[in-house]
């Protein structure tokens, strides 16, 4: 089972860089575990489209313990020097230098990002939203 989410467009940068990293924030992953595949200005079904990257997220797709067990606290106190919860919100960096060079050496003047999501067959039963992002960034290096 796949699903697929695109985001953008956004401005292709216009000056040099030496890296570029797709930067993704709030990855909730109180859900089953999957590999997801990044495409830049094209998708998984695209003629010869190949992947600008990919992050694998370890789900927790069920709660086992009490009610409030796996709630995530909203914020920790001042002196609390415990270790966060484990389901907080992921964050993942992918390096794409290079599909991101190939695309400003076209000219396209704008990026689409497309995230495709693969489960386990074994998790296909499951009939939420896979991805669940809070947002996406582009971090450039000179």
């Amino acid at each position: 089972m796949a699903e697929q989410h695109t985001f953008g467009p956004v401005p292709v940068p216009s000056e040099p860089f030496a890296r570029a990293d797709l930067e993704i924030y709030g990855i909730d992953h109180f859900r089953p575990s999957y590999v997801a595949d990044i495409y830049s200005n094209s998708g998984p079904d695209d003629p010869g489209a190949v992947p600008a990257g990919h992050f694998t997220i370890f789900g927790h797709d069920r709660c086992v313990g009490d009610e409030g067990h796996c709630d995530v606290p909203d914020h920790q106190r001042r002196f609390d020097d415990r270790p966060s919860s484990p389901l907080t919100k992921a964050f993942k960096r992918v390096v794409v230098t290079e599909p991101l060079r190939s695309i400003v050496t076209t000219g396209v003047p704008e990026l689409r990002i497309t995230i495709v999501a693969n489960i386990d067959p074994a998790d296909e039963g499951y009939d939420g939203t896979i991805v669940d992002i809070e947002g996406l960034q582009l971090a450039l290096f000179a």
